[in-house]
């Protein structure tokens, strides 16, 4: 079990870990202490949780030995610096802290977390998701503003260069003031471009533009 105070205690279980036991197969095993390296098989899996604002973290005997890139980001933000192995697992144990649970070994374990409001709740468990002592951490950003692929987007609407970026500034929260300050463009120029996506999304309103490309951040 994930022990705020000190590393897991060694024990006699095997450290062989079956990747096909990772509920979301994360990643191959590695030495490291904190490893992004990439499979190509799971490259698709790991954007589709990055732009929905989840991020995955694997844990042994009180060590980061994996994490997506996502995951990286969302410890980064709760450590607020940069992250090496001790403040990475600092960050895990600040999280863990919050949502007041219990993570035993060999568990996947989903936590919605807020930096900003200084939230965190655990929203599922899986005991014996591992034959080791790995517990996972599938985190979601309640920060985040899902993403959806400019690809996708394009090949979905017919989207333009121009289009697709106002679509992902938008999809990141940002206004069409600042969009249009930041890209040097006038506000009429913006608000062209935002009707365009409207006609070919068949929205009528900005809200449900954004909602719309939320929902997309699932596709590759």
């Amino acid at each position: 079990m994930l022990n705020l105070s000190q590393a897991l205690p060694r024990s006699t279980i095997a450290l062989q870990r079956h990747p096909s036991e990772s509920i979301f197969n994360i990643s191959s095993p590695v030495s490291s202490a904190h490893s992004e390296a990439q499979n190509p098989k799971q490259d698709g899996l790991r954007g589709v949780l990055a732009r929905i604002g989840c991020g995955q973290v694997l844990l042994r005997r009180g060590k980061v030995i994996e994490l997506s890139p996502a995951g990286r980001a969302i410890l980064e933000r709760e450590a607020r610096v940069d992250a090496s192995h001790e403040t990475l697992y600092g960050a895990v144990k600040q999280l863990v802290h919050r949502a007041g649970a219990q993570f035993p070994a060999g568990s996947t374990s989903w936590l919605a977390t807020s930096t900003k409001e200084g939230f965190t709740a655990l929203i599922n468990q899986v005991a014996n998701a591992w034959s080791d002592e790995t517990i996972a951490l599938i985190l979601l950003d309640l920060d985040a503003h899902p993403e959806p692929s400019p690809r996708t987007l394009q090949r979905l609407f017919g989207f333009t260069a121009a289009e697709t970026q106002l679509a992902l500034e938008l999809a990141r929260g940002n206004n069409l003031i600042d969009i249009a300050r930041s890209r040097r463009l006038s506000r009429t120029t913006v608000r062209s471009q935002l009707a365009s996506l409207f006609v070919k999304t068949q929205t009528r309103r900005q809200a449900d533009l954004i909602a719309l490309l939320g929902r997309l951040a699932v596709l590759p």
